[in-house]
């Protein structure tokens, strides 16, 4: 029973790696990220790149990164209704169509309005009736109605109604879709009835019974059946889905160049248990034929024409859930949109760049497991042979389609040990395979004769082979699990000597997980917690040890070393958690950790490409590192890698310099030229302008020559994207706001870029891209902003802030001079006075005082009369210097203390006469202020009148009055005396100085009398 179990095992192992259906990687968006519902009904990508999706619960655009949400405003009929999107189309003239469940109208991408249309259907509409919006290639919009017909737009009216002109359908037939023949024009009609076909160019209407156009396809009977789907792909394949009576659909592929049946349509009927119902095609550029529907996704294999089923129950990470498939969509970058009841599916299997073998094998007739491989080896002759743990040995072709092997066969009955296998050796120099097993078991396998020797290496004390290397002298070395270093020399040859070519060399008591030789025949040890050795080729001595002890810029990251690979001729990159760079000259270390752009800590295998550039497996990807410019790129299950965790160091490079990493479930391979893009990426678009937290238009933005903010509306936040779904996780944005970033800026938190409390000025916000090879976007994005300053920091007002405070500094320059020319003014008037009014009078004293003195003796009467004028003169000198004094007193500026003065001489003077007089000031006259040489001028002009009524009027009564009328100051003096005739009157000193003080004053002096009608002086003075 044994030897059959194993016999059973032996005759499946060589078969073990079965061919594969081709693995897809689907990226998943749902409402988790931002989606307003996860039945996405259309999809549509418009001139900018934005992809748009008709949902469940509106419409909404999607930039890569984030999907916006446009909700109308109640009530107005500018937006779109608030109501689930079924379908978003756009016609040649780039706009934008949107269907409702029965509401047709035309959508602004770029304002968000909306323009409703008028469906005018003749007649009442079905309630079960559906709504199809369908465009053709000439620009022509027409709206199917089920169980109704098709009506064209109008538009001029904005309006749909029948226009048999431009379509006609068979009387009584309701049609279902449309579908335009890119070669002929013709639109073929799928109906309840059958097939049609309407020709816009002739007006011929042709069906089964009513050929018009001779086609034979219309003369089959099998189209007589209700069509439901109809496409027609690039091989000129018209492929329909026909309801046969009692409910079974049929598919069927027809040849429109030969007019026969075509047999391509192998697959289609797949039983699963669960109702299917096809819905549509969608051919992508690359060839590929998918057809998809309620709980139907399939796709036909290129090579055997066959259609290959896709849906899963479960949600995983990379796999395709969904009860309905409602849409296909492809991009510009040929990008598959999937749209379903479960979000939106996106996968590009044209720029899937890693490709899983998924190893699924039996290790007996009933029992199903994992492959795990632990070590990759091509032979001389392209042939690609998988060490695994528990299935042995596996192999592939050069196309990596698996073949047979016979590397087990003759294994010894109950030693499973020889399936668990850790590496694979090629012999150069007789093409020999070592297989390394677990339990110091080897297998040497002779491809010429293929027969395999099956053997237990003393040296390795039952311990795993772990490592198999050759050396430059064609030994060949081992080592295991519990570190012996095992050398053997060929020269004892194959046979029975075999196992005495074998002997320990070294031991250095851990698990040893690489053997390396160098390009000088060093043997390089990578171990368990102690770090990597370098072992002299003769005789095992250890030259060199480094671990984590080794000092500061002599240490490696950790003691597990997973790998170790030759870079040039110094440079040695070891894997330990982090990525350390050995320079075996100098013996410095460069630790290389996530600080450096690392992805992860991770790093177990490694290998070089054919560009010096290292491809690193990490527990969640791959990356490449280009050591040059110090740049690393990552790639995860977006790029086709199912299962990402590369947990030990299976990997190699092969002949045509596509590299294989292997994981615990599988293994993949990718050509590394192929991951590099030469193209540039896309140039950056503003997907988004926030001031504040409001969104404006960022396609209104975009068109203005610059965007005109106030100074208050500050705080702005951008948001950006290059709008390639292909390559969003592996570019690099840099912006600059130029006027505030002095460098450019890479954004780590998201693709925005917020400025708050911008001083107001001109700017220009710059952004660009580059992708993982360092290549920039073509162009730069420019976007200008002008903060417009506040009305207190514009050039004008500046200018009048300026102008202002050089007519304040002036201002005040000329108060100055006038306040100096005013003294001036004040000393030249008072020497002028004190010289003419005391100077005169001193002399007069002085004349009157020697003319005293000749008469002292001679005549007493004289000198009597002299001594009196002297007494005269002092005393009229002494009032006008009273005068002069109070006049330049300040505390004498106010009109009260004025008039306080006036009536005191006043009193003095005509008390002193018996004259009877008046003396009135009016109030508002109380609060006049006078300078001082007004207040001098007004003060003399009085008194020389009240003097001159004193001495001349004989007059008994007399009334002086000073008022404010009229923003002018009034004074009259009135008396009932003698008068005299103004006219012939000698005006003498006394009434010239009165008119010279009055015109001083700016005012007018007016004098009124007649002999014996008394005398009127009037003084006139404006006050402003």
């Amino acid at each position: 029973m044994r030897l059959t179990a194993y016999s059973v095992l032996l005759a499946f192992l060589p078969s073990l790696l079965q061919a594969q259906h081709r693995k897809y990687v689907f990226t998943r968006l749902s409402t988790k990220d931002g989606l307003a519902s996860n039945h996405v009904y259309s999809i549509l990508q418009d001139q900018k790149g934005f992809i748009w999706l008709a949902t469940g619960n509106g419409l909404q655009r999607y930039d890569g990164r984030k999907a916006v949400m446009f909700r109308p405003p109640a009530g107005d009929q500018n937006y779109l209704p608030a109501a689930p999107i079924r379908q978003i189309a756009r016609d040649i003239n780039q706009h934008f169509w949107v269907r409702t469940e029965r509401e047709v109208g035309i959508f602004d991408p770029v304002n968000f309005r909306y323009k409703k249309a008028v469906i005018e259907t003749g007649g009442e509409v079905a309630p079960r009736s559906e709504y199809f919006l369908w465009l053709d290639s000439k620009g022509n919009i027409f709206l199917i109605i089920t169980k109704l017909g098709v009506l064209a737009y109008d538009w001029k009216t904005n309006s749909f109604r029948k226009d048999e002109a431009r379509i006609r359908t068979p009387r009584g037939w309701s049609v279902r879709s449309i579908l335009e023949d890119p070669q002929t024009g013709s639109y073929w009609l799928a109906a309840d009835s059958g097939l049609a076909l309407f020709n816009p160019r002739t007006k011929n209407l042709s069906y089964y019974g009513h050929n018009q156009e001779g086609l034979a396809i219309l003369e089959n009977p099998k189209f007589r059946d209700p069509v439901t789907v109809m496409y027609i792909d690039n091989r000129q394949l018209f492929w329909l889905t026909t309801w046969q009576p009692g409910g079974n659909e049929k598919f069927y592929s027809y040849d429109l160049r030969s007019n026969i049946l075509s047999r391509d349509t192998a697959g289609l009927f797949v039983f699963t248990g669960v109702y299917k119902e096809m819905h549509g095609f969608k051919q992508q550029t690359d060839g590929a034929l998918w057809t998809y529907g309620e709980r139907l996704l399939m796709v036909q294999d290129t090579l055997s024409k066959r259609f290959q089923y896709l849906r899963s129950d479960y949600f995983d990470d990379y796999d395709i859930k969904y009860d309905v498939v409602y849409c296909m969509y492809e991009d510009r970058e040929q990008n598959t949109w999937i749209g379903t009841n479960e979000g939106v599916y996106v996968f590009n299997p044209a720029r899937q760049l890693f490709h899983s073998i998924v190893m699924d094998g039996t290790s007996t007739a009933s029992s199903r497991q994992n492959l795990q491989p632990n070590a990759f080896l091509q032979t001389s002759n392209s042939g690609l042979l998988i060490a695994s743990w528990g299935l042995g040995t596996l192999s592939c072709d050069s196309n990596l389609l698996p073949v047979k092997n016979n590397i087990l066969q003759g294994m010894p009955v109950g030693e499973t040990g020889f399936t668990l296998q850790w590496d694979l050796l090629e012999e150069k120099k007789t093409g020999r395979i070592w297989v390394g097993c677990q339990d110091g078991r080897l297998i040497v396998h002779d491809p010429k004769t293929q027969h395999s020797d099956f053997y237990q290496v003393p040296e390795t004390d039952r311990r795993t082979i772990r490592q198999m290397a050759a050396d430059k002298m064609g030994n060949i070395w081992l080592a295991t699990q519990y570190g012996n270093i095992i050398k053997w020399n060929p020269e004892k040859g194959y046979g029975k000597t075999f196992l005495q070519g074998f002997r320990l060399m070294q031991n250095v008591n851990t698990i040893v997980y690489k053997m390396l030789v160098d390009s000088e025949g060093f043997i390089w040890l990578c171990t368990h917690m102690k770090g990597v050795y370098k072992l002299e080729p003769g005789t095992g001595k250890i030259l060199a040890h480094f671990d984590t002890q080794g000092g500061k810029g002599q240490s490696l990251y950790s003691d597990i070393a997973g790998d170790i690979i030759q870079y040039d001729d110094s440079l040695f990159f070891i894997s330990s958690g982090a990525l350390d760079l050995l320079n075996q000259r100098s013996g410095k270390i460069q630790h290389i950790t996530t600080d450096d752009g690392l992805p992860s800590m991770s790093v177990t295998s490694m290998e070089k490409d054919a560009d010096n550039n290292l491809w690193l497996g990490l527990s969640d990807g791959i990356c490449r590192y280009n050591h040059r410019r110090k740049v690393f790129t990552l790639f995860n299950q977006k790029d086709g890698i199912i299962y990402g965790n590369f947990g030990h160091n299976a990997s190699t490079r092969l002949h045509n310099g596509k590299l294989v990493f292997g994981n615990p479930h599988n293994f993949v391979f990718f050509q590394p030229q192929k991951a590099y893009s030469s193209s540039p990426p896309l140039d950056v678009t503003i997907t988004d302008f926030k001031l504040f937290n409001n969104y404006l238009p960022p396609d209104s933005i975009m068109k203005l020559e610059s965007v005109e903010l106030d100074h208050t509306q500050n705080s702005i936040t951008i948001e950006f994207a290059a709008l390639s779904f292909l390559q969003r996780d592996k570019i690099v944005y840099s912006y600059q706001l130029e006027g505030i970033d002095e460098q450019w800026i890479r954004p780590d938190k998201g693709l925005f870029a917020n400025y708050t409390s911008l001083p107001p000025g001109r700017y220009t916000f710059r952004v660009m891209c580059e992708n993982a090879d360092g290549v920039q976007s073509q162009s730069i994005t420019n976007l200008k902003i002008h903060i417009r300053p506040p009305f207190w920091q514009t050039w004008w007002f500046l200018s009048l802030v300026v102008i202002a405070i050089a007519a304040l500094i002036y201002f005040i320059h000329r108060l100055r001079v006038d306040q100096l020319l005013g003294m001036e003014r004040v000393r030249t008037r008072i020497a002028r006075d004190l010289h003419d009014d005391m100077g005169s009078t001193l002399s007069t004293i002085n004349i009157l005082s020697e003319m005293a003195k000749m008469k002292v003796d001679k005549d007493t009467a004289k000198t009597s009369e002299y001594l009196g004028k002297i007494s005269d003169n002092s005393s009229r000198m002494m009032e006008a210097m009273d005068d002069i004094v109070w006049s330049i007193n300040p505390m004498n500026d106010s009109m009260q203390r004025i008039a306080a003065r006036m009536r005191e001489f006043a009193t003095g003077v005509l008390e002193a006469r018996n004259i009877d007089f008046t003396f009135r000031v009016d109030e508002e006259v109380q609060h006049l202020k006078l300078d001082m040489e007004a207040r001098r001028d007004f003060f003399l002009l009085f008194k020389e009148a009240v003097n001159n009524l004193a001495k001349y009027s004989r007059c008994k009564n007399a009334s002086i009055d000073i008022t404010i009328q009229k923003e002018r100051l009034v004074m009259k003096i009135v008396d009932d005396g003698i008068g005299f005739d103004v006219q012939s009157a000698d005006g003498g000193n006394g009434l010239f100085n009165m008119k010279k003080r009055a015109q001083s004053l700016g005012g007018t002096l007016t004098i009124e009398s007649a002999p014996g009608k008394g005398t009127k002086v009037l003084l006139d003075v404006p006050v402003t």
